[in-house]
């Protein structure tokens, strides 16, 4: 099949052939020819050079974004795409884990594009106008390559509204499936695909509540921004005295307290509060916590609220660390993805230093490896965590 010619300005096909990098931007293009947004084209340099393929949109600053470097059909392309993801899960991921990222967009080579895994039942996420048209051959895929019990589609993020999309939610294939029960690193939980967040778990902390898992033998936790729950079980199962979890949604608290009975762990031994969370930390008397989460969802979800998020960050922190125990382990942790890793700790630091703690960091965020970056997509870097011991 013909597609329309993008070309770009002269010099630009640098980003293309060298850089790598998954987007064309606006300014990079010399002739755009008439489309609808989503639509497939083919991009050449200014010399006539075939560059790559890929999906584009005439009226965002991210005009472009490449799905392939070669003139391979857009069939072959997406096939491909899912098989080789789906290589590199079966590599990397534990025999006791049936819950993954299975499609992680631009780092996958199919940007705008997440498929979670949780065992039989599949969750899209569909963010841009492109990857919205090949929706029905990322579905046949799906269903041709994994036979899925049910897939579900939760686009509701966002950047929907920069691709002119309305928020959609529904099934897509197969049963209608409310509730799933899946195992990470041999920890159950109930995944909810209506009423979950995101896809439904936050999948890409799998690693930070291990290493919870690890520090949480005989400590008391409290766990900050619980949702249902993942960071609060992870600390049973690494053998702590007893958690508190905190988090506003009372179904979120519905769901870690059915959590903790799926596991098997004492009720006793969990403590599940639903309230807001800065109201609980201003109002609690009793700070004997050995190790306090702070996981909270992105403040910052544009660029125009970087600096209400990092005035809420900062304040956030500040609160903690002013009222932890020395000999406190403190996970704290940004998803925002316009606060980047050195603003992040910035920020930290400056709460360290309002509070005149003296903090030592022990880790940084350990990246799950079924949420991989592309070394030439490095905007795909979105979690920031800081381990911190305080004295």
């Amino acid at each position: 099949m013909k597609y329309p010619r993008v070309v770009l300005k002269p010099g630009k096909e640098k980003s293309v052939v060298v850089n790598r990098h998954p987007w064309i931007f606006s300014g990079a293009i010399d002739q755009f020819p008439v489309m609808a947004p989503g639509d497939i084209a083919d991009v050449y340099s200014s010399s006539g050079q075939f560059l790559a393929r890929g999906y584009f949109h005439p009226d965002n600053s991210i005009a472009g974004r490449i799905l392939s470097f070669s003139q391979e059909d857009i069939e072959s392309i997406i096939k491909s795409k899912i098989h080789e993801a789906h290589l590199l899960r079966k590599s990397v991921m534990r025999a006791d884990t049936n819950c993954f990222r299975l499609i992680n967009s631009e780092a996958d080579g199919l940007p705008g594009l997440v498929v979670d895994k949780y065992d039989d039942v599949y969750v899209i996420q569909v963010n841009t106008c492109g990857m919205d048209k090949l929706k029905k051959l990322v579905i046949k895929n799906l269903i041709d390559i994994f036979t899925p019990r049910c897939i579900y589609e939760k686009s509701v993020s966002s950047a929907r509204d920069m691709e002119g999309l309305d928020p959609f939610q529904g099934y897509l294939f197969g049963e209608p499936v409310e509730e799933v029960i899946v195992e990470e690193n041999g920890v159950q939980f109930f995944v909810s695909l209506v009423e979950g967040q995101k896809t439904g778990l936050f999948l890409d902390h799998r690693e930070m509540r291990r290493l919870i898992a690890d520090f949480s033998k005989d400590k008391k936790v409290l766990n900050c921004f619980a949702y249902t729950g993942g960071f609060s079980l992870y600390a049973l199962k690494g053998g702590a005295s007893h958690v508190t979890s905190v988090d506003i949604s009372e179904t979120a608290c519905k769901y870690a307290a059915k959590n903790t009975h799926l596991n098997q762990y004492p009720s006793d031994s969990h403590t599940v509060v639903a309230a807001d969370v800065f109201d609980f930390l201003l109002e609690e008397k009793d700070w004997d916590y050995d190790i306090v989460i702070i996981d909270p969802p992105a403040f910052a979800k544009k660029r125009k609220d970087i600096e209400s998020a990092t005035n809420g960050y900062r304040r956030l922190n500040s609160l903690v660390l002013s009222k932890v125990k020395k000999g406190t382990i403190v996970l704290t942790s940004s998803c925002s993805y316009f606060i980047d890793k050195d603003s992040f700790q910035k920020i930290v630091f400056q709460a360290g230093s309002e509070t005149k703690r003296d903090l030592r960091i022990l880790q940084h965020h350990i990246l799950s490896a079924d949420h991989p970056l592309s070394l030439y997509h490095p905007e795909g870097d979105y979690l920031k965590s800081l381990v911190l011991y305080v004295s």
